[in-house]
């Protein structure tokens, strides 16, 4: 899902890629997750010093681990035993297996899809007179869940995006895919079924994974535009569909997350905010903090490569508030925490912002040293070392500019980056 290294050039002033309200015992759903508020979320104040017509040529780090956990947790939709379904839907999901569930040198997408989407069909077929397989049972929706996955590592985008909509059409019905806050109000209700509550997550996990493959399809689009000129308004269309479903997936965590923090005001006696504390001890129980925190960044690293700096970089502070900037001391969340700390680094670069992104740099780093045998932790270092320079340089402090870019080419190179150590290296020759 995330790219290991990634070089973009930037101006000052613009990017690419980088990276409720409850009254007495009644909870009452006001407000909606907008743009304004998204910024409202920032605690950074930008003094930019920078020249907004010089470029600048920065380093973004990506999750070796997987910082997100979204599509997997979130998403996980598991097919149900062997028992629930009919003999022949059964023969077709073990002949689908035997095509699908192989090391990637030895499998048969095409064959694998082919079982899976018969195997759907059949259920489907029986769902409509059989309720214990009606289209949005956990063992159905698993299916089509495991159909937009094979699609995707086809890199049949379409077909993936189908099944993705398909998916959340048999979670939600149409009325619940075009407005969010009406799973706000489910989740809420504290006298929801269990098994309701997790339809609505997986639900969730499903359309970050939709806005994800829009991103994808509309990048893919963007590459054949010098070539292929109308693909540069299906890239459009595209990028305007991934925001749409990163805004729905924003809006239904935010709104249940603060109107749950408010309701726990209320009960402390304490009053309502427009903002909650973004401390994860407060989070509605239902929601981890890896399930959060990496829908903040998918959305945030999203909103940066479409030049929206003063969306990216709130969503990015509040993910980093969620994990207490690695102040726990598990190594897990201190490598995390070093790689949003590397993506505010890059935001105040390219935001002009210097102060800001020399701070977060040095925070990052000392985050980063503390486990060099973690590779999200190795890779944040680099960056982190690198986007140091780009300050220095942009500050006119030449010299010590050299020695950031030196350090990052060193170690690029001795960990077999050959990426990152190709951009140090110009930087270096830039100097000379």
């Amino acid at each position: 899902m995330f790219r290991y290294f990634a070089a973009t050039t930037a101006r000052a002033s613009s990017t690419s890629r980088l990276g409720q309200r409850v009254v007495q015992s009644r909870r009452v759903l006001t407000g909606t997750t907008r743009v304004g508020q998204i910024r409202g979320m920032s605690t950074q104040q930008n003094n930019s010093l920078s020249d907004s017509n010089v470029r600048y040529t920065i380093m973004a780090v990506a999750a070796a681990a997987g910082l997100s956990l979204f599509g997997l947790a979130g998403y996980a939709m598991f097919f149900g035993p062997g028992s629930m379904y009919p003999k022949p839907v059964r023969n077709l999901l073990r002949e689908a297996g035997m095509a699908y569930m192989r090391p990637p040198e030895k499998q048969d997408l095409p064959k694998a899809l082919e079982c899976y989407e018969q195997a759907l069909a059949q259920l489907d077929a029986l769902g409509t007179s059989d309720s214990q397989h009606a289209r949005d049972m956990p063992h159905v929706t698993g299916l089509v869940a495991r159909v937009a996955t094979v699609c995707t590592e086809m890199g049949d985008l379409d077909g993936a995006i189908e099944a993705y909509n398909d998916l959340l059409e048999r979670l939600l019905g149409t009325d619940g895919m075009r407005d969010a806050t009406t799973q706000v109000r489910r989740l809420l209700d504290d006298s929801l079924d269990k098994n309701e509550r997790q339809g609505i997550l997986r639900a969730l996990g499903c359309a970050n994974k939709l806005a994800e493959t829009y991103e994808a399809r509309g990048q893919r689009s963007k590459r054949r535009s010098a070539v292929l000129p109308h693909a540069r308004a299906a890239s459009t269309a595209d990028a305007d569909m991934a925001a749409q479903w990163y805004g729905w997936c924003l809006q239904l965590v935010m709104l249940t997350y603060q109107n749950h923090f408010n309701h726990q005001q209320l009960a402390d006696n304490k009053p309502t905010t427009q903002t909650p504390s973004f401390d994860p001890d407060t989070l509605p129980s239902y929601f981890p903090v890896d399930i959060v925190t990496s829908l903040m960044y998918n959305a945030a690293t999203f909103y940066s490569s479409n030049a929206q700096i003063e969306l990216a970089e709130p969503l990015l502070q509040r993910a980093l508030d969620l994990m207490r900037h690695g102040a726990d001391g598990d190594e897990t969340n201190v490598c995390r925490s070093s790689i949003l700390m590397s993506h505010l680094a890059n935001t105040g670069v390219m935001s002009g912002n210097l102060p800001a992104a020399e701070r977060w740099s040095i925070d990052g780093l000392a985050l980063a040293k503390r486990f060099p045998n973690n590779a999200d932790c190795l890779n944040s270092f680099i960056a982190l070392t690198y986007d140091l320079g780009v300050v220095y340089e942009a500050s006119g402090s030449l010299e010590s500019a050299r020695v950031q870019y030196r350090q990052a080419a060193e170690i690029a190179t001795s960990t077999g980056d050959d990426d990152a150590a190709k951009l140090a290296s110009e930087a270096m020759t830039r100097l000379a």
